[in-house]
């Protein structure tokens, strides 16, 4: 995958205290696994041989995963989402089972969110990212113009994707049109994963994929996962947190922030994620983090509520909750940011932090 030029920092923190007296406690970090992160990976095993045997599968995992998602680079042997892409409007592309298993997801939460997460929006995230990129080594960066945005704009829209699932083919119809599923790709590899090392046997672990972070199991002695929120500091590299909370064994926990990849035009932050409405930079908050089962829905969901309002998140949050998707938020906002003035806010290291009513007693401050 193309590299980015970014300021890493760990969206969250792993607090991990002491393994019990029948397991050891392993753990590896790899930094050449895709994705454009820092892959790290804790677990409770009974000897390092077994741990070896987990994480070299689950470096394999990530890898593979990596080619699959990519909309950078072809790899030899695997029709990816640059193939589809470089498709666009000549034919469709018969490709893995997990692509179309993640288009699928994609596409429903598409249609939950109103549209608001949308992983076609590829032309105008392309914009963004070129002069992005650019800005890294120009001291007057500059910013998409408003007539070339609204242009990349109407080649968006899932009318334009069809996926044929008896096939396993993704067609798009307009060749201007592309697929971009960063917002969604890490989050499902995440997932899928921590599965298959759950049916290998592995009970008591987590894995930090940049800030997507998921639970295996319980911790030794029926202790309680506690993960960190980072501080939404733009002019440090600390990963100090400003509080932890609680988690249940398995769950899944990822964060969307404005402080990884930016730069600065006219004294603005210009960070990576684009509101599909305003086709800008969003400005809601510094920072979402969501909590559910699923680490493909968590890395979907914290972009997504990103981009909305608190109480448009809310309201998705509870969407969500008709469909049995029980998953909760956190939100951080600069003391400057309008809030909705009927939100109970904790003001925590100069930031306000509010909470979804599933997490209020899990914080820890």
């Amino acid at each position: 995958m193309k590299k980015l030029k970014l300021l890493f920092t760990s969206a969250l923190l792993l607090i991990v205290s002491a393994c019990s007296t029948s397991l050891e406690k392993y753990s590896m970090t790899a930094t050449d696994t895709g994705f454009d992160t820092i892959v790290s990976f804790v677990a409770y095993t009974k000897n390092e041989a077994q741990f070896e045997e987990y994480s070299s599968f689950l470096k394999k995992e990530f890898k593979r995963y990596d080619a699959l998602f990519d909309k950078y680079d072809t790899h030899k042997g695997i029709n990816n989402i640059k193939t589809i892409n470089d498709n666009a409007g000549i034919k469709p592309v018969k490709v893995d089972k997990e692509i179309i298993e993640l288009l699928e997801q994609c596409q429903t939460y598409n249609t939950l969110s109103n549209h608001q997460f949308d992983i076609t929006m590829g032309s105008v995230l392309e914009l963004w990212h070129e002069t992005r990129e650019a800005a890294n080594n120009n001291p007057n960066p500059t910013i998409p113009s408003t007539s070339s945005l609204e242009e990349a704009k109407k080649h968006t829209g899932w009318q334009h994707v069809t996926i044929n699932k008896e096939d396993s083919t993704v067609y798009i119809d307009d060749k201007a049109v592309s697929l971009d599923v960063g917002a969604s790709a890490k989050g499902f590899a995440v997932e899928k994963i921590a599965q298959k090392l759950e049916d290998k046997g592995l009970e008591h672990a987590i894995i930090n994929a940049g800030g997507n972070v998921r639970m295996i199991g319980s911790k030794p002695e029926e202790e309680t996962w506690q993960v960190g929120i980072q501080i939404p500091n733009l002019e440090s590299f600390s990963t100090d947190s400003m509080l932890s909370i609680k988690i249940d064994d398995s769950m899944s926990i990822v964060t969307s922030g404005d402080y990884q990849r930016y730069y600065m035009y006219n004294d603005q932050l210009m960070h990576h994620i684009i509101d599909p409405i305003t086709l800008m930079p969003a400005r809601y908050a510094r920072a979402v983090t969501v909590i559910t089962k699923d680490s493909g829905i968590a890395d979907m969901l914290s972009t997504t509520l990103f981009t909305m309002s608190y109480q448009d998140g809310i309201t998705l949050l509870n969407t969500l909750k008709e469909q049995g998707i029980q998953a909760d938020a956190l939100w951080v906002y600069d003391k400057t940011q309008p809030k909705d003035e009927n939100v109970e806010a904790m003001s925590i290291m100069g930031y306000d932090v509010v909470v979804s009513d599933g997490l209020k007693d899990r914080i820890v401050k």
